[in-house]
């Protein structure tokens, strides 16, 4: 199920102390200082917080913690070089000293008990958390990646005790086909998906109401939105629409995942 992070507020100043390559387009900076006294982590491997950076006019964005180590008092998110996004145009000229803001940690991936496998699907943006849940799921695990990448560079091969198999696609449009094209493997499972909001969208609805997996078994989430200023003027323009939508779905009674349905719906009816 997909809650909002419960705290948004930017509660630790983080230090830049390093910049590392990960791959042609992910850059890996590592924060410390004193800042990050006190920062608690969800302990959930897809954790991520909200960082507030320090460009004019203000932005902010949300990012995984890629690793966070209390020990040595460092702090690790990886960014997507694309684009000409506020986060990424920072985190591209950021040298060492610069700051930013951190909210608190909260996260969403919670198999239920034993599970026997596990489907991960994500676009670039969901990179980071995958390779944080690969490292911490057990060693008896059957594991496929599903992933998508315009770059072909920037397909990672994480470090796993877990038996995973990887299958790259080119695009949203492919990696959609293949998700609700191919056969979910036998017993338990567990599936978690990170990718552009519309796709994700229609990923959690073939999961819900063709494949009828129960919302225990499954997140799926939109880590961004494609053409998110148009997006927005369009949502504007219906929203009051969207609303009724939410609103009956609520006054009627429905759980959480019945009045994401209907909103779900409502967005499509309006091309969103």
């Amino acid at each position: 199920m997909s809650t909002p992070p419960p705290d948004e507020a930017p509660r630790h100043e983080a230090t830049l102390l390093r910049s590392t390559v990960v791959t042609a387009n992910l850059r890996r900076l590592t924060f410390g200082g004193s800042g990050l006294h006190g920062f608690a982590s969800s302990s959930l491997p897809d954790e991520r917080v909200l960082v507030h950076f320090p460009t004019e006019p203000p932005h902010a964005r949300s990012y995984t913690v890629r690793r966070y180590d209390p020990s040595a008092g460092e702090l690790d998110i990886d960014f997507v070089l694309h684009g000409h996004g506020g986060a990424a145009q920072w985190a591209t000229g950021a040298r060492p000293g610069d700051r930013v803001r951190l909210s608190s940690a909260s996260g969403w991936f919670r198999p239920p008990g034993e599970i026997d496998w596990l489907v991960l699907i994500a676009d670039h943006a969901g990179l980071p958390a995958i390779g944080r849940i690969l490292e911490q799921v057990p060693h008896n695990l059957e594991v496929r990646v599903v992933g998508h990448t315009a770059d072909p560079r920037d397909r990672l091969r994480f470090t796993s005790k877990a038996r995973v198999a990887y299958t790259w696609l080119p695009d949203a449009d492919t990696l959609l086909t293949e998700v609700t094209t191919a056969a979910l493997p036998a017993g338990i499972g567990y599936l978690w998906c990170a990718v552009e909001a519309r796709t994700a969208r229609r990923i959690r609805s073939h999961f819900r109401r063709t494949l009828s997996i129960p919302a225990t078994h499954m997140h799926v989430m939109g880590y961004w939105r494609e053409d998110k200023e148009e997006w927005e003027r369009r949502y504007a323009a219906v929203s009051d629409r969207i609303d009724a939508a939410m609103g009956d779905a609520m006054i009627a009674g429905k759980d959480f995942e019945a009045v994401r349905d209907a909103v779900d719906d409502a967005m499509e009816r309006e091309g969103l």
